[in-house]
C-alpha cells in the first residue's frame, strides 16, 4: 500500500532536514577549523577518516534519493529568495523575543544592561531586515 500525502509530508521532512545537516557537515568535513562568531569547530579527522565520513555522507545521500524515489516523495523547489524571507523572519522575531523585557524572566537585568540589548537587538534585526528587503528585490533567474 502507498504512503498517503500526510504520510508522505512528515517522512519528507525528516529526511529533507537530515540532507541539510548532512550538507553542512560535509561541508565542515572539508575544513580543518571553522571560526564562527559563537562556536569555533576543530575537525579531529584524518584524511583516511573524513574520506571515509565524505563517502558514507554520500552513500546516505544514495539513500535517501533511492527512497525518494521508492516512496515517490515530492521534489521540492524553493527559491533562495523565499528561504531569505522565512529564515530572517523566524529569526527577527526570535531575536525580538529576546527582549530585556523576556530575558528578566531569567533573573534582574540592569537598566543599563537592558538599553544596551536593546539597542543592539534593534540593530541586529535591521540588518537582516536590510538583507531580506534585498533578497525580495532580486530579480527571478528563469
Amino acid at each position: 500500500m502507498p504512503l498517503n500525502t500526510s504520510q508522505k509530508r512528515s517522512l519528507t521532512a525528516v529526511l529533507m532536514e537530515l540532507e541539510e545537516d548532512l550538507l553542512q557537515l560535509e561541508q565542515w568535513l572539508k575544513m580543518d577549523k571553522i571560526n564562527m562568531v559563537f562556536r569555533q569547530i576543530s575537525n579531529p579527522f584524518s584524511p583516511k577518516q573524513r574520506t571515509q565520513l565524505l563517502e558514507l555522507i554520500t552513500t546516505v545521500k544514495e539513500q535517501l534519493q533511492t527512497m525518494r524515489d521508492t516512496f515517490g516523495l515530492p521534489i521540492e523547489t524553493v527559491d533562495l529568495r523565499w528561504l531569505f524571507s522565512v529564515n530572517l523572519l523566524h529569526f527577527e522575531t526570535t531575536l525580538e523575543e529576546s527582549s530585556p523585557r523576556r530575558l528578566k524572566s531569567f533573573g534582574k537585568m540592569d537598566d543599563e544592561t537592558a538599553e544596551t540589548l536593546t539597542h543592539q537587538l534593534n540593530k541586529l534585526i535591521q540588518y537582516l531586515t536590510a538583507i531580506r528587503r534585498i533578497a525580495q528585490l532580486a530579480e527571478s533567474k528563469k
